[in-house]
C-alpha cells in the first residue's frame, strides 16, 4: 500500500504490486483499473473527484531509491503500449510500514521523454499548495532545491535509473 501523509494523517492509498525490493531500489506497479482512496481529511486531495477513483491507462511503474525525494514513474501508451515518458514525481523520501510505504507528493514535477527533452510541470499547482499551507515555506524550499538538482540531472543526461525498464512489462 502507497499511502500518502499530509499533517500526520492519511490523505490517499494506492494499491500496489511489489516489482522489486532491494536495498537501493524500490519499484512497484500500480495496475490499471487500482482503486484510489481519499480519507476525509482538512486539506482535500486534488484527485478527490468522482472520476479520479481508479487508475486509468497501462498503469504505471514507480522506481523509489531510499534516500530520494522524488519517484521515476513509466507511462505508456496506446494500443501497443508503447513507452511514453518518465515522470519524476517529487514526493517525500519513503518510509516503510508495516504493509507498504508512506510518502507525500509535493506537487512539483518533471517529464522526461524518450529523446532526453524534459520539462517542469504543475510549478503552479505547487506554489498554490505552498500558499494554502499543505508545505512550510522550509518545506518548500527544500522541494524547491530538489527540483534544481533535478534539473540539472535531467540537463546532463546523467540518470541513475537503467532505461532498460522502458521495456517491462506486467
Amino acid at each position: 500500500m502507497r499511502r500518502e501523509v499530509l499533517h500526520g494523517k492519511v490523505w490517499s492509498e494506492m494499491p500496489t504490486r511489489v516489482v522489486v525490493d532491494e536495498p537501493g531500489l524500490l519499484a512497484v506497479f500500480v495496475e490499471p483499473g487500482t482503486r484510489l482512496t481519499y480519507p476525509d481529511h482538512h486539506h482535500p486531495h486534488p484527485w478527490d473527484k468522482p472520476d479520479r477513483g481508479f487508475w486509468r491507462g497501462h498503469g504505471k511503474l514507480m522506481l523509489h531509491r531510499p534516500q530520494d525525494a522524488y519517484s521515476v514513474d513509466l507511462f505508456w501508451k496506446g494500443d501497443d503500449r508503447v513507452f511514453g515518458n518518465y515522470y519524476l514525481n517529487l514526493q517525500a523520501p519513503y518510509r516503510r510500514t508495516g504493509d507498504g510505504f508512506e510518502t507525500l507528493d509535493h506537487a512539483l514535477d518533471y517529464t522526461l521523454a524518450p529523446d532526453g527533452t524534459w520539462e517542469q510541470r504543475d510549478l503552479d499547482e505547487f506554489e498554490e499548495q505552498v500558499a494554502s499551507g499543505k508545505y512550510s515555506a522550509q518545506e518548500a524550499e527544500a522541494i524547491r532545491a530538489e527540483g534544481v538538482k533535478i534539473e540539472k540531472m535531467l540537463a546532463s543526461g546523467d540518470i541513475w535509473w537503467d532505461t532498460a525498464w522502458a521495456d517491462w512489462k506486467p
